[in-house]
């Protein structure tokens, strides 16, 4: 074999987009700059916090009887790229592992900018393993870059990427996962529910909390969402007060009747402060009332 044939394939030259290039310089101008000044120690005081678990045990009348005492591992907002790397997607992939959950939801932005970053990342996601699945939905900063190929990556490592569409979970009288490509509107979540078929679904995952709009108006029980950070900085005593002043579902969980909302503080994030929101994988355990 001669030595160009050893080397692995370099990714494509493709055109990127002006949302791109703006992501990137702000990055640079926000991280990466900053954190060569004071010579890593950003990123490293930043990564050094550990991974919450917030469990939560929620109860519907729409949730269906035999999936009672379902186990959801709730995973977000990972941003993989600069502020986070191979060792510490690993301690969120293990983490997730150690809940044993029965389904696995990862709710967007896997990457923070660049879809060449998504072969790594994929190559340990890919160790996450649950009964009825793990499945994805892309977030806006997914769609910065190649979102098809992160799409891609996402099925050939094992994983079951939703763009519009419903699926049963667990054969044919499976649990009905529904899952939305981003929106950042909440006209544009409903339009993407409605794309997806089906009157109804169990369970919704949409990066953007306004989805939940849509999904009180189909009576899912169900909608997990990311998005936000938590605001990534709040205040200790009411944390959805926090820099997401702008989101009315910013932090944490709602409900309306029989429909409930988790908006998990994601375990990335997109510059190097978490004040009163620490990173955090979600595990829900969903009762039938």
């Amino acid at each position: 074999m001669s030595d160009d044939a050893a080397k692995p394939a370099q990714p494509s030259k493709r055109r990127r987009s002006i949302s791109y290039h703006t992501a990137s310089v702000r990055n640079a101008i926000v991280t990466k700059f900053p954190d060569a000044l004071l010579g890593g120690r950003l990123r490293a005081r930043h990564i050094v916090q550990p991974i919450e678990i917030a469990e939560r045990t929620l109860a519907s009348a729409n949730w269906p009887k035999a999936f009672d005492g379902l186990r959801i591992a709730h995973l977000s907002d990972i941003h993989f790229g600069h502020l986070l790397g191979p060792e510490r997607l690993m301690q969120a992939v293990d983490a997730v592992r150690a809940v044993r959950p029965d389904l696995i939801a990862i709710t967007g932005d896997l990457v923070d900018l660049s879809a060449d970053e998504s072969p790594l990342l994929f190559e340990h996601l890919s160790l996450l393993k649950a009964s009825l699945g793990v499945f994805v939905v892309l977030g806006n900063h997914d769609h910065l870059d190649h979102p098809r190929s992160i799409v891609r990556g996402a099925r050939d490592a094992g994983l079951i990427p939703l763009t519009d569409e419903s699926v049963r979970a667990g054969g044919r009288n499976g649990l009905l996962v529904a899952g939305i490509d981003w929106s950042k509107s909440i006209p544009g979540c409903i339009e993407r529910l409605r794309r997806c078929g089906m009157a109804r679904s169990d369970l919704l995952l949409a990066h953007n909390p306004k989805a939940f709009v849509g999904a009180v108006d189909r009576e899912i029980p169900l909608t997990l969402s990311g998005h936000t950070h938590g605001g990534q900085v709040a205040r200790r005593a009411n944390r959805r007060h926090n820099l997401v002043f702008t989101q009315r579902l910013s932090a944490g969980h709602y409900q309306q009747g029989d429909c409930h909302l988790y908006v998990t503080n994601g375990v990335g994030a997109w510059f190097p402060l978490r004040v009163n929101c620490p990173p955090e994988i979600a595990v829900i355990e969903m009762r039938a009332r």
